[in-house]
Protein backbone atom coordinates (compact mmCIF):
# COMPACT_ATOMS: atom_id res chain seq x y z
CA UNK A 1 0.00 0.00 0.00
CA UNK A 2 1.60 3.43 -1.30
CA UNK A 3 1.93 6.05 1.62
CA UNK A 4 -0.49 8.70 1.68
CA UNK A 5 0.08 12.29 4.05
CA UNK A 6 -2.58 10.82 6.79
CA UNK A 7 -0.97 6.84 5.74
CA UNK A 8 2.52 5.03 6.35
CA UNK A 9 3.25 1.70 6.85
CA UNK A 10 -0.33 0.50 6.40
CA UNK A 11 -1.51 2.88 9.99
CA UNK A 12 -4.05 5.37 9.38
CA UNK A 13 -3.30 8.56 12.08
CA UNK A 14 -5.72 10.25 14.63
CA UNK A 15 -2.95 12.95 14.97
CA UNK A 16 -1.53 13.68 11.31
CA UNK A 17 0.67 16.08 13.03
CA UNK A 18 2.70 13.08 14.99
CA UNK A 19 3.15 11.70 10.86
CA UNK A 20 4.29 14.96 10.07
CA UNK A 21 6.84 15.45 12.49
CA UNK A 22 8.25 12.35 11.68
CA UNK A 23 8.56 13.38 8.03
CA UNK A 24 10.38 16.61 9.07
CA UNK A 25 14.12 16.25 8.36
CA UNK A 26 16.40 18.79 10.82
CA UNK A 27 17.37 20.73 8.37
CA UNK A 28 13.77 21.92 7.69
CA UNK A 29 13.61 22.74 10.82
CA UNK A 30 16.07 24.90 10.31
CA UNK A 31 14.62 27.00 7.63
CA UNK A 32 10.77 26.55 9.25
CA UNK A 33 11.53 26.98 13.43
CA UNK A 34 7.66 26.54 13.65
CA UNK A 35 7.84 22.86 13.08
CA UNK A 36 9.09 20.18 15.20
CA UNK A 37 12.11 17.31 13.67
CA UNK A 38 11.99 13.58 13.78
CA UNK A 39 14.64 13.51 16.31
CA UNK A 40 12.72 12.64 19.63
CA UNK A 41 10.13 10.16 17.55
CA UNK A 42 13.08 8.54 16.37
CA UNK A 43 14.67 7.77 19.91
CA UNK A 44 11.14 6.49 20.64
CA UNK A 45 10.47 4.47 17.75
CA UNK A 46 13.81 2.53 17.86
CA UNK A 47 13.15 1.56 21.56
CA UNK A 48 9.66 0.23 20.10
CA UNK A 49 11.59 -1.27 16.69
CA UNK A 50 13.87 -3.31 19.41
CA UNK A 51 11.32 -4.92 21.68
CA UNK A 52 8.31 -5.74 18.74
CA UNK A 53 12.10 -7.18 16.88
CA UNK A 54 13.60 -9.44 20.41
CA UNK A 55 9.71 -10.56 20.89
CA UNK A 56 9.40 -11.88 17.14
CA UNK A 57 12.72 -13.42 17.08
CA UNK A 58 12.47 -15.04 20.35
CA UNK A 59 9.54 -17.09 19.13
CA UNK A 60 10.60 -17.47 15.69
CA UNK A 61 13.56 -18.53 16.19
CA UNK A 62 13.60 -21.18 19.62
CA UNK A 63 16.57 -22.77 19.46
CA UNK A 64 19.00 -19.69 18.95
CA UNK A 65 21.32 -18.80 21.90
CA UNK A 66 21.17 -15.12 23.39
CA UNK A 67 24.45 -14.34 21.88
CA UNK A 68 22.82 -15.22 17.82
CA UNK A 69 18.95 -13.45 18.84
CA UNK A 70 21.29 -10.21 19.88
CA UNK A 71 23.38 -10.11 16.56
CA UNK A 72 20.19 -11.26 14.25
CA UNK A 73 18.56 -8.19 15.85
CA UNK A 74 21.48 -6.12 15.09
CA UNK A 75 21.66 -7.26 11.49
CA UNK A 76 17.44 -6.07 11.13
CA UNK A 77 18.10 -2.64 12.72
CA UNK A 78 21.09 -1.78 11.19
CA UNK A 79 21.44 1.60 8.98
CA UNK A 80 21.29 -0.40 5.67
CA UNK A 81 18.65 -2.58 6.37
CA UNK A 82 16.66 -0.14 7.81
CA UNK A 83 17.13 2.53 4.65
CA UNK A 84 16.07 -0.98 2.16
CA UNK A 85 12.81 -0.96 4.06
CA UNK A 86 12.14 2.82 3.86
CA UNK A 87 12.75 2.65 -0.20
CA UNK A 88 9.90 -0.68 -0.37
CA UNK A 89 7.59 1.75 2.09
CA UNK A 90 8.08 4.23 -0.96
CA UNK A 91 8.51 6.63 1.98
CA UNK A 92 11.30 8.83 0.90
CA UNK A 93 9.10 11.32 -1.34
CA UNK A 94 6.93 12.41 1.62
CA UNK A 95 10.31 13.40 3.84
CA UNK A 96 10.33 17.48 4.31
CA UNK A 97 14.05 18.64 3.79
CA UNK A 98 15.71 21.83 3.96
CA UNK A 99 17.16 23.07 0.55
CA UNK A 100 20.46 22.21 1.22
CA UNK A 101 19.59 18.73 2.20
CA UNK A 102 17.38 18.92 -0.96
CA UNK A 103 20.00 19.36 -2.98
CA UNK A 104 22.64 16.76 -1.63
CA UNK A 105 20.18 13.98 -2.16
CA UNK A 106 18.73 13.51 1.09
CA UNK A 107 16.17 11.41 0.11
CA UNK A 108 18.25 8.91 -1.23
CA UNK A 109 20.56 9.46 2.38
CA UNK A 110 20.37 6.15 4.00
CA UNK A 111 21.13 7.71 7.15
CA UNK A 112 17.88 9.56 6.89
CA UNK A 113 15.63 7.34 5.17
CA UNK A 114 16.70 5.02 8.29
CA UNK A 115 16.15 7.57 10.71
CA UNK A 116 12.49 8.20 9.45
CA UNK A 117 11.16 5.06 9.19
CA UNK A 118 11.71 5.00 12.95
CA UNK A 119 10.50 8.29 13.76
CA UNK A 120 7.61 6.68 11.84
CA UNK A 121 7.58 3.76 14.02
CA UNK A 122 7.55 5.44 17.20
CA UNK A 123 4.86 7.98 15.41
CA UNK A 124 2.58 4.91 15.24
CA UNK A 125 3.42 3.66 18.94
CA UNK A 126 1.87 7.52 20.02
CA UNK A 127 -1.14 7.73 18.12
CA UNK A 128 -2.63 4.25 18.62
CA UNK A 129 -0.74 2.36 21.55
CA UNK A 130 2.07 -0.57 21.10
CA UNK A 131 -0.47 -3.67 19.00
CA UNK A 132 -0.39 -1.30 16.19
CA UNK A 133 3.04 -0.56 16.36
CA UNK A 134 4.08 -4.08 16.72
CA UNK A 135 1.36 -4.90 13.75
CA UNK A 136 3.42 -1.82 11.47
CA UNK A 137 6.40 -3.46 12.28
CA UNK A 138 5.84 -7.41 11.38
CA UNK A 139 4.13 -6.19 7.99
CA UNK A 140 7.37 -4.53 7.70
CA UNK A 141 10.20 -7.44 8.43
CA UNK A 142 7.61 -10.46 7.51
CA UNK A 143 10.08 -11.21 4.16
CA UNK A 144 12.87 -11.23 6.67
CA UNK A 145 11.77 -12.94 9.19
CA UNK A 146 11.31 -16.59 7.33
CA UNK A 147 12.28 -19.32 9.41
CA UNK A 148 14.27 -21.27 6.87
CA UNK A 149 16.62 -18.04 6.21
CA UNK A 150 20.06 -19.34 7.81
CA UNK A 151 21.13 -16.97 10.11
CA UNK A 152 24.83 -16.51 8.72
CA UNK A 153 23.13 -14.51 5.90
CA UNK A 154 21.80 -11.90 8.08
CA UNK A 155 24.07 -11.51 11.57
CA UNK A 156 25.69 -8.30 11.53
CA UNK A 157 28.95 -7.78 8.98
CA UNK A 158 31.50 -6.96 11.91
CA UNK A 159 30.70 -10.64 13.53
CA UNK A 160 30.57 -11.92 10.12
CA UNK A 161 33.73 -10.81 9.16
CA UNK A 162 35.40 -11.24 12.93
CA UNK A 163 33.91 -15.13 12.50
CA UNK A 164 35.75 -15.36 8.74
CA UNK A 165 39.01 -13.94 10.23
CA UNK A 166 39.16 -16.36 13.19
CA UNK A 167 38.04 -19.28 11.49
CA UNK A 168 40.63 -18.72 8.80
CA UNK A 169 43.54 -17.63 11.12
CA UNK A 170 44.03 -13.78 10.40
CA UNK A 171 44.38 -11.05 12.83
CA UNK A 172 41.50 -9.39 14.37
CA UNK A 173 40.28 -6.53 12.41
CA UNK A 174 41.26 -3.14 12.98
CA UNK A 175 38.78 -0.18 12.88
CA UNK A 176 39.87 3.26 12.27
CA UNK A 177 38.03 6.70 11.67
CA UNK A 178 39.41 8.25 8.95
CA UNK A 179 37.06 11.04 8.98
CA UNK A 180 34.07 13.08 10.20
CA UNK A 181 31.92 15.65 8.84
CA UNK A 182 28.69 17.78 8.72
CA UNK A 183 26.66 20.06 11.85
CA UNK A 184 25.68 18.10 15.08
CA UNK A 185 22.66 17.15 14.00
CA UNK A 186 23.16 14.96 10.76
CA UNK A 187 26.92 14.15 11.72
CA UNK A 188 28.94 11.69 8.90
CA UNK A 189 31.54 9.21 9.77
CA UNK A 190 33.88 7.55 7.55
CA UNK A 191 35.99 4.60 8.74
CA UNK A 192 38.77 1.73 7.41
CA UNK A 193 39.05 -1.66 8.58
CA UNK A 194 42.59 -3.19 8.46
CA UNK A 195 43.38 -6.54 8.60
CA UNK A 196 47.60 -7.13 8.98
CA UNK A 197 47.83 -3.81 8.34
CA UNK A 198 46.44 -3.93 4.95
CA UNK A 199 42.89 -1.72 4.03
CA UNK A 200 40.13 -4.17 3.66
CA UNK A 201 37.04 -1.90 3.05
CA UNK A 202 36.24 1.67 4.14
CA UNK A 203 32.26 2.89 4.88
CA UNK A 204 30.57 5.34 5.51
CA UNK A 205 27.49 6.28 8.01
CA UNK A 206 25.82 8.84 10.11
CA UNK A 207 27.30 6.67 13.76
CA UNK A 208 30.72 5.36 14.19
CA UNK A 209 29.40 2.32 14.78
CA UNK A 210 27.19 2.39 11.28
CA UNK A 211 30.38 3.27 9.45
CA UNK A 212 32.30 0.14 10.81
CA UNK A 213 29.34 -1.62 9.87
CA UNK A 214 29.60 -0.73 6.57
CA UNK A 215 33.34 -0.96 6.38
CA UNK A 216 33.05 -4.60 7.66
CA UNK A 217 30.38 -5.27 4.59
CA UNK A 218 32.75 -3.60 2.07
CA UNK A 219 35.54 -6.01 3.62
CA UNK A 220 33.09 -9.17 3.34
CA UNK A 221 34.34 -8.81 -0.83
CA UNK A 222 38.13 -10.39 0.37
CA UNK A 223 36.19 -13.60 1.83
CA UNK A 224 34.53 -14.68 -1.38
CA UNK A 225 36.86 -13.78 -3.83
Amino acid sequence: MSPSPNNMLGHYFSDVSLLATALTHPSHVNEFPDGSDYQRLEFLGDAVLGLVLADLLYSRFSDLPEGDLSRLRASLVDQSCLAELAGKADIAPFILLGKGEQQDSGRQKPSILADVLEAILGAIYLDAGFPAAKTAIEHLYDSLLDDTLPLSSITDPKSRLQEWLAANRYASPVYELLAEAGPPHDRSFKVAVTVDGRVWGTGEGRSKKAAQQEAARAALVHTVS
